[in-house]
């Protein structure tokens, strides 16, 4: 069942129950207006008993008590029964009244204890009757018995001229609710449409237009869907660059190893075109430092494929620790530049894979500008729920026009294009700060040289914690 198929359903009936409940009330209504009516028109007939009790038991014969007793109560096509405390029964009836009452086993409401008439319905032989009964002071017993038939005719024609009317009318809110539905769901299937085109054709730059400036939940979610269809765009943007600009680094450092591997492959086949030992030994010397880049290109490539999607685990670790295995590994690229590291060891959850990474790429770029004798300085802090690790290096630092693109993929500067580098390192950083809800910044110092930073907050409910202060200098050489 189709979603407007399901909409007029639900509508129809909504409304069908509200028409019930409406059209049963209403023939309550009407019932017990007729019933109030017809019971008022008794009581008051009844308050007459002593009158009436008088007229049956006169002098004047049988026919004019009749008659006296006919203009009391024969408005309507009312029976009468009077019953003295002597059992004597005078009575004026009509057909089936006069054969209900005679016939044997008939059972009467009793007489009421009080002066207060009694209403009561009865069915005798088949037919319905309304019966006021009242007691004359002297112990009299008189009842009239008002037939329903035509008050039940007239309710039967009443209930079934309702359910008529009801059935029109839930007839009518199932086509209103068929065409609201349309039109409701027309930017539905819109959207639908537009979805359906998407899959079909790949295409993710298609947007959802639904023609209408309302704000509505149809709104939204078309507004949705075009966000995921420009998170997706930009992210096959994103792959496709990634792609394009890897095989482009990657041609060259692998031309390179071709024609050194073919070098020594040849060197080695003729002994004619032997190298010199010493040739030899750069050569693999220059070969190992071409797979090293290598390696370290494709893993800055895969780290950046995955994006915020690795499977590491967030942990609580040693940030003083973390970084000083970061300076570590970078102290070996230029054992002349002097790298120091500030701060008091502290504990925080972080990724720290990711973050020593991050750390290690920011350490090597300084090193690598610093001249011979130089000093990188990293600083590790924490300023209320922030904690921030700062790269200081005594380089040249910075064009201010290329500070925006440092941390974009495959992006080198022009003090960058004679070193050994892929463009990945301060993406890498950037990829890393953003897995901890963070950001990386870069910019000059005063004093000459750069500053890089990665700064991001606590986790929520975290409090960090201090470990021991640090026995050595603030300043220690790693």
């Amino acid at each position: 069942m189709s979603l407007r198929q399901r909409l007029t359903l639900l509508t129809a009936v909504a409304v069908a129950l509200a028409i019930a409940v409406a059209a049963s009330a209403a023939w309550w209504l009407v019932r017990s207006s007729i019933m109030d009516e017809l019971d008022d028109g008794l009581v008051d007939r009844a308050r007459q008993v002593d009158q009436i009790v008088a007229a049956a038991q006169g002098p004047l014969g049988a026919q004019r008590s009749a008659l006296q007793l006919t203009e009391m109560v024969q408005s309507d096509p009312v029976g009468v029964q009077i019953i003295e405390p002597t059992g004597v029964v005078h009575q004026i009836t009509f057909g089936p009244l006069t054969t209900a009452l005679d016939a044997p086993g008939a059972t009467l409401p009793p007489a009421p204890a009080t002066e207060r008439a009694r209403l009561d319905t009865l069915s005798l032989q088949g037919e319905r009757y309304r019966v006021v009964t009242a007691s004359a002071p002297d112990g009299t017993v008189l009842r009239l018995f008002h037939p329903l038939a035509a008050v039940d005719a007239t309710l039967s024609s009443v209930g079934w001229s309702l359910a008529g009317i009801a059935a029109a009318g839930i007839a009518l809110a199932a086509v209103l609710g068929w065409l609201v539905s349309r039109a409701g769901l027309r930017p539905v299937n819109r959207l639908a449409a537009a979805t359906e085109r998407v899959a079909r054709t790949q295409d993710l730059s298609e947007r959802i237009e639904l023609g209408s400036a309302r704000e509505d939940e149809i709104t939204r979610l078309a507004g949705s869907v075009n966000a995921m269809l420009a998170a997706l765009d930009r992210a096959r943007s994103d792959q496709r660059e990634l792609v394009e600009n890897a095989s482009h680094e990657l041609r060259t450092p692998l031309a390179v190893l071709r024609n050194d591997f073919g070098l020594l492959a040849r060197s080695e086949l003729d002994p004619g075109r032997a190298l010199p030992p010493q040739e030899r030994q750069e050569l693999l010397r220059d070969l190992d430092t071409q797979v090293a880049a290598l390696n370290d290109e494709v893993d800055g490539i895969i780290t950046l494929a995955k994006g915020d999607q690795s499977s590491e685990l967030p942990q609580r670790t040693d940030l003083r620790s973390l970084v000083e295995r970061a300076v570590r590994r970078t102290r070996r690229l230029r054992p002349e530049v002097d790298v120091r590291v500030h701060g008091d060891p502290l504990v925080a959850t972080i990724y720290p894979v990711a973050l020593e990474r991050a750390v290690a790429n920011l350490v090597r770029n300084a090193v690598q500008v610093s001249p011979a004798g130089g000093l990188v300085e990293v600083y590790l802090s924490q300023a209320d729920d922030h904690v921030s690790v700062t790269v200081e290096d005594s380089g040249p630092g910075l064009r201010e026009e290329e500070i925006p693109k440092l941390f974009t993929r495959f992006f080198r500067g022009a003090g960058a294009r004679d070193r050994h580098g892929s463009g990945l390192g301060l993406a890498i950083v950037a990829q890393a700060a953003a897995m901890h809800s963070g950001r990386a910044t870069a910019e000059n110092r005063a004093e000459g040289g750069a500053r890089f930073t990665v700064h991001w907050p606590l986790r929520s409910a975290e409090t960090t914690d201090q470990l021991p202060p640090n026995p050595g200098p603030a300043g220690r050489r790693t």
